[in-house]
């Protein structure tokens, strides 16, 4: 299995915005524009058009990446910020349940991901839902 997201790619869709539009709707889970930085490709937000940064696992629950290569962790904070904008917070660093989240989800081994979310009783019922397959897949068509 390949490291990083799976296809499909898409080039990204809707009209040229600047990165804090895209961030905002990814994290407010609205029809995102795309920046020369950021687009969404549901579920997950990306850097650089090829670097998973977010993934949504929940309407107010987002697993955002801890291991971001050196170069993009500026792209982390950015993401943190939007979402601590929109009364997020961290609740839980280098969650153990994202890797199988993130495997069956895109596909991507051996990286580290924190729990985000505004209600940590439904961030955890959104990763215990989701590491256990009880939801669709962002590309099973649902």
């Amino acid at each position: 299995m390949p490291e990083g997201p799976v296809p499909p790619f898409t080039e990204p869709t809707g009209p040229a915005v600047d990165d804090a539009s895209v961030l905002a709707s990814f994290v407010r889970d609205e029809a995102a524009g795309h920046s020369p930085t950021f687009h969404v490709e549901r579920p997950m937000l990306l850097v650089d058009r090829m670097v998973a940064a977010a993934l949504r696992i929940g309407p107010r629950t987002i697993l955002v990446r801890a291991d971001l290569p050196p170069d993009l962790r500026w792209a982390k904070e950015r993401v943190e910020e939007a979402l601590t904008a929109e009364g997020m917070a961290c609740l839980d660093e280098e969650t153990l349940l994202a890797t199988p989240v993130v495997v069956q989800l895109i596909g991507m081994r051996a990286s580290s991901w924190d729990l985000w979310g505004s209600d940590i009783d439904d961030a955890f019922a959104a990763l215990r839902s989701a590491a256990t397959a009880e939801q669709p897949g962002p590309f099973s068509g649902c």
